[in-house]
């Protein structure tokens, strides 16, 4: 235990892990190894790793996760009505954490959760979980590039940057602590609040309205233009002029004529 680094101390469980091969999977095997009674469940727990052997995002991508990065999982159990508004609070969370840790940079999002500034890929989230009657367990992975910026492939749609290439100094520790923290600190008041949780993503949002999108859903890839988003959180593509309405997914890699980050 290391509560000590996260100021203020949250009201969870904090565990510091040197190396690890990934945060989720660990919180994965520690909710199959505890009791699931509801009189016995394991509090709200954080986890935060040095660095991951084995770290991924969505679709089984890799995340590469060398020291000097923030690598944190937040586990916990919400309820049914709670999941579905899990990854817009987990961006929405994180971008704030973000901006509160290094004051006077803008991060945007690019849908549901990936974390962009000026066009380059700060972090990302990978959100798993397991319904369990009319609740679930969730584990909320999140990646952010602090002390140092991982090599992209050239060619890569959004490339990687740092917290210290925007203009970080001094010791990246503090600054992973502080993300870590206050993104598990935002977290279950987001989901309280669905309708200021859809106004702070939009504002985030870097997408405008008919930008072109490729969103994969399952094993279908809908190509259209961006609409924006209801009220009940889920994206809204223009395909053929008919709107669809995307609750989860994966938004692959952007067309020409997307619209710059606002």
């Amino acid at each position: 235990m290391m509560t000590s680094r996260v100021q203020p101390a949250l009201a969870a469980n904090v565990v510091w892990i040197g190396n690890v091969d990934s945060t989720n999977d660990l919180a994965a095997r520690l909710v199959a190894s505890w009791a699931e009674d509801e009189d016995d469940r394991l509090g709200d727990t954080l986890f935060v790793a040095g660095c991951q052997t084995a770290g991924r995002g969505r679709s089984g991508h890799s995340w590469v996760s060398p020291a000097g990065g923030c690598y944190a999982t937040w586990l916990g159990w919400i309820t049914s009505s709670e999941l579905g508004w899990l990854p817009l609070a987990a961006g929405v969370c994180l971008a704030a954490a973000v901006e509160a840790a290094l004051p006077g940079i803008a991060v945007g999002l690019k849908w549901p959760n990936d974390l962009l500034v000026a066009g380059r890929k700060l972090g990302g989230v990978l959100c798993q979980s397991r319904s369990r009657g009319e609740s679930a367990w969730a584990a909320v992975g999140v990646g952010v590039n602090v002390g140092s910026t991982p090599v992209t492939p050239s060619g890569t749609s959004f490339p990687a940057t740092s917290l210290r290439e925007l203009g970080l100094v001094g010791d990246a520790d503090a600054s992973i602590w502080a993300v870590a923290g206050g993104f598990a600190r935002r977290l279950r008041p987001a989901l309280a609040d669905p309708a200021a949780l859809v106004t702070g993503w939009l504002a985030r949002a870097v997408h405008r309205h008919g930008d072109p999108l490729r969103v994969r859903k399952g094993d279908e890839v809908l190509i259209g233009t961006y609409a924006g988003m209801g009220d009940d959180g889920q994206l809204a593509v223009e395909v053929a002029g008919t709107i669809r309405r995307i609750a989860a997914g994966e938004l692959i890699d952007a067309l020409p004529g997307a619209g710059a980050e606002g």
